[in-house]
């Protein structure tokens, strides 16, 4: 009869055990789709910037940045970025 309930036990810890590793798992795959969506600009707060090629086409001149830190967030967006894609990478060796 005790070694029937600690069976049960140890069997009761593996399920749970599962279900929290499939959870987790669950969980880390939506983060990474979000985290791929943010890298590939989905959710950029930050305007691309135009290629060469796009800015000789237009006719009309465009103004500056409007902001005088552009250059800062947008090299801020790219640190977050290149964080973000090591962050990935580190998800997918596991």
């Amino acid at each position: 009869m005790l070694k029937k309930n600690r069976d049960d036990r140890k069997k009761t810890k593996e399920f749970l055990t599962n279900e929290k590793n499939i959870t987790i798992n669950k969980d880390n795959k939506i983060l990474l789709n979000k985290l791929v969506e943010i890298s590939s600009g989905k959710w950029s707060s930050v305007a691309p910037v135009p290629t060469k090629k796009a800015i000789r086409n237009n006719s009309v001149k465009t103004k500056g940045p409007t902001s005088l830190n552009m250059g800062v967030r947008k090299r801020e967006t790219e640190r977050i970025e290149k964080e973000n894609h090591a962050f990935a990478k580190r998800l997918f060796d596991k």
